[in-house]
């Protein structure tokens, strides 16, 4: 290959691998958040489970609060603990896919560094 064509496609694959390690960055933070909400609502869970149903149980509605019953109140933890899971599952597959696109930008980064070595030899 052409000295000029091969720099475009080392650009290109290297713009590939910046964008696949951003994102990768991304996933992880979002993986992160949703893990930390999934244990936020298991302690939370745990902690009004203890309570007795007489002691009155308030859920934060932006910058209110409204009165809840206990039952309501662990129906919304359980299912935002389950909305998290979900949602870590979907990521941790969104990262497998991205990473498996960072491997092949690698190897295809590599390849093109070993063929311009070779055609200069």
């Amino acid at each position: 290959m052409a000295d000029d064509t091969i720099q475009q496609v080392y650009m290109r694959i290297t713009q590939r691998m910046q964008d696949c390690q951003k994102q990768l960055a991304q996933i992880d933070a979002q993986i992160s958040a949703n893990q930390r909400e999934t244990r936020l609502a298991a302690l939370t869970k745990r902690e009004i489970q203890d309570l007795d149903t007489s002691v009155p149980l308030y859920k934060s509605m932006g910058k209110m609060f409204i009165q809840e019953t206990k039952e309501d109140l662990l129906k919304d933890i359980a299912q935002s603990a389950a909305d998290a899971k979900t949602m870590v599952d979907a990521l941790e597959k969104k990262q497998k896919f991205v990473k498996r696109d960072l491997d092949d930008a690698t190897a295809n980064l590599r390849d093109i560094i070993q063929s311009a070595q070779k055609n200069k030899k």
